[in-house]
């Protein structure tokens, strides 16, 4: 019995994780972007992106059909709407080997991976194929104080102020991400209004559409 028991319990613990992005309390307890506006679930939406608060952590799920393997897709935080100086929250889908989540920092013209900060900040990150959609997500800690200056410095604190959202993805090649495009249908989502990360404020659990018509919109 002793030994039915440890092998019940050896399987249990290594038991393949199914993900999945829980939009059922989208606008009241989750906030949510999904791409194109209007649709409603995985069966026609392109893009689904969700936030939740745990005490000082945001659980950020995504799932796309746009990615595949060798790309990477991210969710850009902006003050200001320009992804100049802004912070990253991205996924890496190699060809070979493990994904990665990571937090990154966008300047006007590269983007730069934070190292520290992804792995004191990011925990129970996953990355995943299935059913032809690339999903991933993870616990992001809220909290920057562990970080040097030098990290600390390119990373927003998002639980403090408002936000546009970027939903951006593209290539990757020798396990390096090149940039996504800027026109046509490679171009980033940018979200129609500023979004707040605060755990008591109403929109941060805010259903979110995505921009009309500008250099960002997709037709």
């Amino acid at each position: 019995m002793i030994l039915l028991l440890f092998f019940f319990s050896f399987l249990i613990s290594h038991v393949y994780t199914l993900h999945v992005t829980h939009i059922s309390d989208c606008g009241t307890a989750r906030g949510c972007w999904k791409l194109p506006n209007g649709c409603k679930d995985a069966s026609d939406c392109q893009t689904m992106m969700t936030w939740k608060h745990e005490r000082r952590h945001l659980i950020i799920e995504i799932e796309s059909k746009l990615v595949k393997p060798d790309m990477w897709l991210g969710i850009g935080f902006s003050k200001d709407g320009l992804m100049g100086n802004d912070t990253v929250f991205e996924c890496q889908f190699p060809s070979t080997g493990s994904g990665s989540v990571l937090l990154s920092h966008n300047t006007a013209k590269r983007n730069i991976v934070l190292k520290t900060a992804s792995e004191l900040l990011i925990r129970d990150g996953f990355t995943e194929f299935n059913d032809g959609k690339a999903m991933c997500g993870g616990e992001w800690i809220l909290d920057n104080i562990h970080l040097d200056d030098n990290e600390r410095k390119l990373m927003h604190v998002i639980s403090s102020g408002r936000y546009n959202l970027f939903f951006a993805y593209g290539k990757m090649e020798n396990g390096e991400k090149r940039m996504h495009g800027m026109v046509g249908k490679e171009a980033p989502w940018k979200s129609q209004d500023q979004v707040r990360f605060c755990q008591r404020c109403s929109s941060s659990f805010a259903n979110v559409d995505s921009v009309g018509t500008n250099e960002f919109s997709k037709q």
